[in-house]
C-alpha cells in the first residue's frame, strides 16, 4: 500500500483512541492489516516521502503532535521506513523485518479474483476521505 494511505487511514483511526501510545501500537498493527489488502504499489519513494511528510505535518498541526491521531499515523508510517534502508534491501540479498513486507504476506490474492488490486485512484480517494475525517474538528491541546 502506498505510504499516504497508511498515514491518512491511521490518523482517522487514531481519533478512536485517548492515549498516544495505544494509538501508535494500533497504527503499527493497522499497517500490517493494510499491507494484506491486495493493492497496487508505486515506486516513487522521494515523491511519496514528501507527500507523507506533508500529511503528517497537516495532521500534527491540525490535531497536535501529542494527539492519538498523529501517533496512530506515525505508527502506520514507520514500518515502511525499512523499505528505503540499504541494509533491508532484498535486491542486495537483505531481509526485511516487518512481516508483511515479505512474501507471502504482502498484498494477498483474493481467491475468487486473483487479478484484483485496489487501484491508486481508489487508494487516493480513501486517503483523502480519511484525512478529512482525521482533521475534522480536530484541535491541538490547549488551542481552545
Amino acid at each position: 500500500m502506498m505510504l499516504v494511505p497508511h498515514a491518512c487511514v491511521n490518523a482517522a483511526a487514531g481519533r478512536l483512541f485517548s492515549k498516544p501510545v495505544a494509538a501508535f501500537a494500533a497504527g503499527v498493527v493497522s499497517h500490517a492489516i493494510l499491507d494484506l489488502v491486495p493493492h497496487k504499489d508505486v515506486s516513487a519513494h522521494k515523491a511519496e516521502g514528501l507527500l507523507v511528510l506533508i500529511m503528517l505535518g497537516l495532521i500534527g498541526t491540525s490535531c497536535g503532535l501529542k494527539s492519538p491521531a498523529f501517533w496512530c499515523a506515525m505508527g502506520g508510517v514507520l514500518p515502511d521506513v525499512e523499505q528505503v534502508l540499504p541494509w533491508t534491501d532484498p535486491k542486495r540479498g537483505r531481509h526485511r523485518w516487518f512481516p508483511t513486507h515479505n512474501r507471502p504476506f504482502h498484498s494477498l490474492q483474493v481467491p475468487w479474483a486473483p487479478e484484483y488490486r485496489v487501484r491508486l485512484l481508489a487508494q487516493t480517494g480513501v486517503s483523502m476521505m480519511a484525512l478529512v475525517a482525521a482533521t475534522y474538528r480536530c484541535r491541538p491541546a490547549g488551542s481552545g
